[in-house]
């Protein structure tokens, strides 16, 4: 579940904030802060995906405390929350996730959550994704760089068979199967029979 914190120095609509967001069932909240440097110093040492942030607040805004925030963990999603809509410009410059009014209401949080967790599961996804393209071209790469026989002798090797057994089940001299021993150890990037296994399997030439 997403942990989340609330900032505001005002009790009353964090308190109400807390209830909605609590209500939804998406997000847990981690702590609620009247102090936006007792807020900072919590996520220093406490990983959250979502900051609620009051952008009016005494000594440090929400925008300021905004940017302390991302510098800690720009993965951070921050939703800023405030009485007056003078800053919202400056909210979406500082790529702000969505800008609610206050009093906050049970719809538009709504749409503020489902906005959160989309792209929570986006990012999620996004590096694996980013990957598996680079994965499946080193493995067909690699799977079209050995040659017939040497996928042969790997398979055997991996069924444990010596290289005198090898041999006489291809019907081939002890020297050729350490040349292409030799072979699978290069294009595979390993130096011995227990690595070229594991690569084997990495990049499925072996199940």
């Amino acid at each position: 579940m997403l942990r989340a914190i609330i900032v505001d120095d005002e009790e009353l609509p964090m308190k109400l904030l807390k209830k909605l967001i609590s209500d939804s069932g998406e997000i847990e909240i981690c702590h609620t802060f009247l102090n936006p440097h007792q807020a900072y110093e919590f996520v220093k040492a406490n990983p959250i995906h979502i900051a609620f942030l009051d952008i009016s607040m005494p000594e440090m805004d929400g925008l300021q405390l905004s940017n302390l925030l991302l510098e800690t963990d720009d993965s951070i999603d921050v939703v800023f929350v405030t009485a007056y809509d003078d800053y919202a410009v400056q909210a979406f410059d500082m790529s702000a996730l969505d800008y609610l009014m206050k009093p906050v209401s049970a719809p538009r949080l709504a749409k503020t959550l489902d906005k959160i967790l989309k792209r929570q599961r986006s990012a999620a996804v996004k590096p694996y994704t980013q990957v598996l393209p680079e994965l499946v071209y080193a493995e067909q790469s690699l799977k079209e760089n050995l040659t017939e026989q040497e996928t042969k002798v790997l398979r055997l090797l991996a069924e444990g068979l010596s290289n005198r057994e090898i041999a006489s089940l291809l019907n081939i001299t002890g020297d050729t199967v350490k040349f292409h021993i030799k072979n699978v150890y290069k294009k595979l990037k390993v130096n011995n029979r227990v690595q070229a296994l594991q690569r084997a399997k990495e990049v499925r030439i072996l199940y």
